[in-house]
């Protein structure tokens, strides 16, 4: 019995190509994000993994603090239906980094982490149980409006196994009380769970 575990390859400049092919779907997903939170933006890391005929077998964001799960979901989409160079040598595994660009005329308020983390505290059983069969560390970004209330909320996570569980911690982030207010105009945080 024989059991191949090496990786094929794809030229990092053909999988820009490819990525820069995509810019117009990416932004359809940024322009719905945009139509419920205005300062949204940020920047993303992929990791996936393209199969010896060229199509995605999984994706996930091993980064990001674009802080809104359903924008974060619509990219994966765009990128697990992507068509994509054939890899020499068998699947291979691509890493690529995109920005979205702030559209509104103002970025949102830079929070430190501390503002949050009392509320986060208070959710930790919940977080636990959306945590429970992974080994993963996540990157969550939420996005806070007047009155102290949660106006979106991703994450990302260090591992494909890890990937599943961000829906879960979403909704945990989702129904965070307590926070202080940031004014008229929406903060930022991001921070590890």
């Amino acid at each position: 019995m024989r059991m191949a575990s090496e990786l094929g390859s794809i030229d990092p400049a053909t999988v820009k190509k490819y990525f820069a092919r995509l810019d117009d779907k990416f932004a359809v997903c940024q322009t719905r994000g945009i139509e419920h939170l205005n300062v949204l933006a940020g920047t993303a890391k992929f990791f996936l993994r393209i199969g010896p005929q060229g199509s995605a077998k999984w994706a996930y964001l091993e980064d990001s603090d674009i802080g809104d799960g359903g924008t974060e979901r619509c990219l994966i989409g765009v990128v697990m239906d992507a068509q994509w160079p054939k890899p020499d040598g068998g699947d291979a595994e691509v890493r690529y980094s995109m920005e979205l660009a702030l559209n509104a005329q103002r970025p949102p308020n830079d929070w430190p982490s501390d503002k949050v983390m009392g509320a986060v505290a208070r959710q930790n059983a919940a977080i636990e149980r959306c945590k429970e069969g992974t080994s993963a560390t996540f990157r969550a970004t939420v996005y806070v409006g007047s009155g102290g209330h949660v106006l979106s909320a991703g994450l990302a996570a260090s591992s494909k196994d890890g990937a599943d569980k961000t829906e879960c911690l979403e909704k945990v982030l989702l129904r965070l009380h307590g926070l202080p207010t940031p004014g008229s105009w929406p903060a930022k945080v991001s921070f590890g769970l």
